[in-house]
């Protein structure tokens, strides 16, 4: 075993940078998803407890059923995103073994493999923000469908 802690640190160290990002990926889609849910649930609230007009009624009927596609995209996203973080984390500790361990060559391989999977699914997890955004735009479009003045 040749174990250089300087060449460990200098190795590793700045692989921490991604994994900070990976956190505050994860934060930022933990936070979306926690809006929506609160939102959600008010709006569930108001239809359950309000008298609302026909055309008002269908109207946030379609919200709600928008919210709850949106809560399970952000729900998704943020699965991926804390995946992703675990993967990153692995991918430091595996490369750490792998210089500790110079001659175990699967440890290169195990921590080339979660770098890889632990950035794709960053990737995903965004590409899902980018459709959770898709359906904000619409609803945005549609809210004001049961006020013609304004639609």
């Amino acid at each position: 075993m040749n174990l250089d802690l300087a060449k460990l640190l200098t190795t590793v160290g700045p692989a921490a940078s991604i994994i900070f990002a990976a956190w505050i990926f994860v934060a930022f889609l933990q936070t979306r998803y926690d809006a929506a849910v609160e939102r959600y649930r008010d709006l569930i609230e108001k239809f359950r407890t309000s008298e609302l007009s026909g055309t008002r009624r269908a109207n946030m009927r379609d919200e709600i059923l928008l919210y709850r596609r949106r809560c399970e995209l952000m729900n998704r996203a943020t699965g991926c995103g804390l995946v992703s973080a675990m993967l990153l984390i692995s991918t430091m500790i595996f490369g750490g073994l792998a210089i500790v361990f110079q001659d175990v060559a699967f440890l290169k391989l195990l921590s080339m493999t979660t770098a890889l999977l632990g950035l794709l699914l960053v990737i995903l997890g965004a590409g899902l923000v980018i459709v959770e955004g898709r359906i904000i735009r619409r609803q945005i479009r549609s809210e004001l469908l049961d006020i013609p003045d304004l639609a």
